[in-house]
């Protein structure tokens, strides 16, 4: 298993349904914060679902998961959150320094991935 450095790399792990349906979870750790991401494609390959979370050193953190309707993630739930106690909190200060990092990255197609030429046929 390769090491990852803070502020570099993106690990990904894949798991295969019988029904052809495909759970993709990608992890990005940062210096400050570290990015869990799910993805659920069908058989077809497309996005139905979509599970974010982003864990600040800070002690808070804040996930986003839904299903994807119509090319759009359509949260079914959106929220701050303490890192140790796990519970809704309101949305803290210095989320307003890092916008980017709160949005999950919508790859549609599995395809789309940047490692996707990596898997077998």
């Amino acid at each position: 298993m390769p090491q990852l450095n803070n502020d570099g790399g993106t690990l990904a792990i894949l798991w295969g349904g019988r029904n052809g349906d495909v759970l993709i979870r990608t992890e990005e750790p940062g210096e400050d914060f570290v990015i869990y991401t799910d993805y659920c494609f069908d058989s077809n390959e497309r996005l139905i679902q979509l599970r974010f979370e982003l864990r600040t050193a800070w002690g808070w953190g804040y996930r986003k998961e839904g299903p994807v309707l119509h090319r759009t993630l359509t949260p079914k739930i959106s929220e701050f959150f303490d890192t140790v106690t796990e519970m809704r909190i309101a949305k803290p200060e210095q989320a307003a320094d890092i916008p980017q990092a709160l949005k999950p990255k919508l790859y549609l197609r599995k395809s789309q991935l940047p490692f996707s030429k990596l898997f077998s046929k």
